[in-house]
């Protein structure tokens, strides 16, 4: 009898056991894209395969979901994948090599951004032509219905579909709608009315193809669906990151990024304070396990990423990282500092950009004309010189240091430090503050602005955090024979 109790508790224990890794398993299955960590990637690094090559091998990696280059649909849901490449231009014996390292990363951000905006320009287009098709009152219902698809809660994709398709005015839409994205959308909706109208077709009914696209092709519609599109970026996920630094020459950082609707609407309400058109899903994974563990992973990545914590709420994490002057420990110190610094300084342009954004277009009047616009360039080095004015004022308070490491770079065994901050989405509290923040940024952007429009702006600036830092790396030689440890062996 004994035997067969025994039996039987053994069963139990192990159909526990059984449903316990089951539910665990159809937790890690059912973790959205946007949340999923970082992979591990101890080979992120290398110092013979070009950059390309190693990002292509990644995508075609990816199983769930299966991910290409470029536009895509998944499971009904926009993915946008883009792939950035910037170049370090210090090779690793340099003494600025770490540093240009981080402006690389940058360049290489810049590098996904412009694709994703090119994206987004057809992307715009295309639901423009596909939203006349219909007459006026099937168009809110099909808008409503896409947008729920691509993410967003069931009454904040009705009340977005709604107020596109209305007849009010950009600047009067509710506050929970007047971000970038939405607000550059509905500027354009209004205009492609308006122009409909001028040709004496009735926008309310359905209108050939051919009407809308000859609308879109106009310089005057070009210049803001460039500037909505733009908007629309923000929220960008870095994938992974990798560097190839070979033998000669100078090495380079690539970045996959991905941006879904949901990751842009998150990172709007992050700025606006307004979580009305995110769905409240389950909570995510403790921050911990958004770390990675392997220390060749760490030392390939930089900025930041947006997620959701296990009690429900939002996180940026900010990943920085610097080089010592030297072994001695006040030197290794310094260095922790620095690259502490200069993971705040990715958290805040992170929201100096969202910002930007919001503020071009919400003070663009839907009766201007685009006529004689200023260049590209020059459109984005206004651009950046807004952020590099705002994103240092912004009170970004409550920032926590929640990981730390120090490894040997694989390409010249020189020491690096890195920290990985968190900062908890309060944005109450934030939201209410970024009015005094822009008025106080305000001389610093219009001085910008006026030096653009006399032609004597200049490129942006791409500050790249310990550029200060000057020491030499020790040599080694073969560039690539170092093997990141966790202990300080240096």
């Amino acid at each position: 009898m004994k035997a067969k109790v025994a039996t039987f508790k053994r069963v139990i224990l192990a159909s526990v056991i059984s449903f316990v890794i089951g539910n665990a398993s159809a937790q890690t299955e059912k973790l959205e894209m946007e949340q999923k960590p970082l992979p591990p990637l101890p080979s992120s690094i290398s110092g013979r395969d070009n950059i390309d090559t190693v990002m292509q091998n990644f995508l075609r990696a990816q199983k769930d979901p299966e991910l290409d280059r470029g536009d895509q649909e998944i499971d009904g849901r926009t993915v946008l994948v883009m792939l950035g490449k910037g170049v370090i231009n210090f090779t690793p014996n340099d003494k600025k090599f770490v540093a240009g390292r981080v402006v690389a990363f940058q360049r290489a951000m810049l590098d996904v951004k412009e694709q994703c905006a090119k994206l987004q320009e057809t992307r715009i287009s295309s639901e423009m032509v596909q939203d006349f098709k219909s007459p006026g009152e099937q168009r809110a219902m099909a808008d409503a219905q896409r947008l729920q698809r691509e993410g967003l809660a069931q009454e904040g994709a009705i009340q977005v579909a709604k107020a596109m398709n209305s007849d009010i005015k950009a600047k009067d839409l509710p506050t929970s709608l007047q971000t970038a994205g939405l607000y550059g959308e509905k500027i354009l909706e209004n205009k492609m009315k308006e122009e409909l109208k001028k040709k004496g077709l009735d926008p309310n009914k359905t209108v050939s193809d051919q009407e809308v696209k000859t609308i879109l092709s106009t310089s005057t519609f070009k210049a803001h669906l460039r500037a909505t599109a733009r908007a629309r970026c923000s929220g960008i996920k870095v994938l992974a990151s990798f560097e190839s630094n070979p033998a000669s020459g100078k090495g380079q950082v690539g970045v996959i990024g991905v941006w879904t609707r949901k990751l842009h609407d998150v990172a709007d309400a992050v700025v606006t304070g307004d979580y009305s058109l995110i769905p409240k899903g389950p909570p995510g994974l403790a921050i911990k396990k958004h770390i990675p563990e392997d220390l060749r992973t760490l030392l390939s990545t930089f900025g930041t990423q947006l997620l959701r914590d296990e009690t429900g709420g939002w996180n940026i994490l900010a990943f920085g990282q610097a080089q010592p002057l030297s072994t001695d420990q006040q030197n290794i110190d310094i260095a922790y500092k620095v690259a502490r610094l200069q993971a705040e300084g990715m958290l805040r342009s992170f929201l100096g950009e969202s910002i930007t954004s919001t503020n071009d277009l919400r003070e663009t009047e839907e009766s201007t004309t685009y006529e004689g616009q200023p260049s590209e360039a020059q459109m984005e080095s206004a651009f950046q010189s807004r952020v590099e004015a705002i994103a240092p004022k912004l009170p970004v308070s409550g920032v926590v240091q929640v990981h730390e490491w120090e490894t040997l770079h694989p390409a010249n065994n020189g020491p690096v430090v890195g920290v990985v901050v968190r900062w908890r989405v309060e944005s109450s509290k934030f939201a209410g503050l970024l009015k005094t923040v822009n008025q106080a940024s305000a001389a610093k952007a219009n001085e910008a602005t006026a030096r653009m429009n006399s032609g004597s702006a200049s490129a942006s600036k791409q500050s790249g955090g310990p550029s200060s830092q000057s020491i030499t790396p020790p040599k080694s030689n073969n560039p690539n024979s170092g093997v990141g440890v966790r202990s300080r062996d240096f």
